[in-house]
């Protein structure tokens, strides 16, 4: 059973004042329980798609309520809210929110090997290749896989942090910011970098592949506890969607296109240059995502250090 619908703020709010999302565990539900209601937050072209395209969709003893955000943040918020019980999004978006202490754990992962978030400028830029960034501004989220590229990009060229402004802009800013020469540089990932390139930019070339890249599959603690039966068959279908777009990527373009209205050939591009396929969660993730979390307390982007191994639930593989 499958229905679907946006959840924005005003909605999240509304169903928080109702026992249904925010208590599906005051019925009684038992740990081998397969009934009852599983909410699931989702972004275009994510969890829904390739559990479709998987033949997981259907065939569930017990429904799935789908909301779609249009990124990590909120749907972190919505989760810690108790407004859903599941959803997926960035390790960046993960480490700021168990930081404020967040009441989620991450229990699968999606890791991505190839390129990853990328500087792009200008096709006319003077900016030669990565070793030539000091002194620029450069447009990127806050917080965000691009902003910790950036970082890790200085640190590869014995830069200090500071050696570049910082202009923190949604993507489609600082795509615009790129475009009316407001900024040097803009860093960002697929689609945005291959959607830039074919409008002109270039991709800064130089150290790559200096940061680990990961979505994960995150549930929040009361849903753990209460629904967890529910949440492993979840997590089950949700790796064998994984794995099918993996192996039918001509296929899982198709659905990515329907879902997101992303050119055939923008998508041909970013899935020629990644490699994305699940992984268990083991101590090398840990690891990577420490590693991010401490990078963000030296850059000042974090107050405090995050010991990251809290946020975790290894439980599920």
């Amino acid at each position: 059973m499958i229905s679907q619908g946006v959840l924005d703020r005003r909605t999240m709010l509304a169903l928080l004042g109702g026992a249904a999302i925010a208590g599906c565990g005051s019925g009684g539900l038992r740990a081998g329980d397969q009934s009852g209601k599983l909410f699931a937050g989702d972004q275009r072209g994510g969890s829904r798609i390739v559990i479709e395209g998987a033949g997981k969709l259907s065939g569930t003893p017990y429904q799935i309520v789908w909301s779609e955000f249009p990124n990590a943040a909120p749907l972190l918020e919505a989760l810690n809210a108790g407004a859903i019980d599941t959803g997926i999004g960035g390790d960046s978006a993960f480490i700021f929110a168990i930081g404020s202490g967040a009441t989620i754990k991450a229990i699968g992962a999606l890791q991505s090997k190839g390129l990853g978030p990328v500087i792009l400028v200008r096709g006319n830029s003077p900016i030669k290749d990565l070793g030539g960034l000091a002194g620029k501004t450069i447009a990127t989220p806050r917080g965000s896989i691009s902003h910790n590229y950036i970082l890790a990009v200085l640190e590869a060229y014995g830069l200090p942090y500071d050696a570049v402004r910082f202009a923190f802009l949604s993507p489609s800013d600082g795509r615009a910011a790129l475009q009316s020469e407001a900024v040097d540089a803009w860093g960002i990932w697929d689609p945005n970098a291959a959607m830039a390139e074919k409008e002109g930019a270039r991709i800064l070339k130089g150290k790559q592949d200096l940061v680990p890249g990961y979505s994960f599959l995150f549930a929040r603690d009361g849903a753990i506890a209460e629904k967890r039966a529910l949440l492993k068959d979840y997590h089950d279908r949700l790796y064998a969607g994984w794995t099918w777009a993996h192996d039918n990527d001509a296929e899982y373009r198709r659905l990515m296109h329907r879902d997101t209205g992303l050119p055939l050939d923008i998508l041909k591009v970013t899935s020629s240059r990644s490699d994305r396929r699940p992984v268990p969660i083991d101590e090398a993730v840990i690891a990577a995502q420490q590693q991010t979390a401490d990078r963000y307390l030296h850059a000042g982007v974090l107050s405090r250090r995050v010991d990251v191994k809290s946020g975790f639930d290894r439980s599920f593989a």
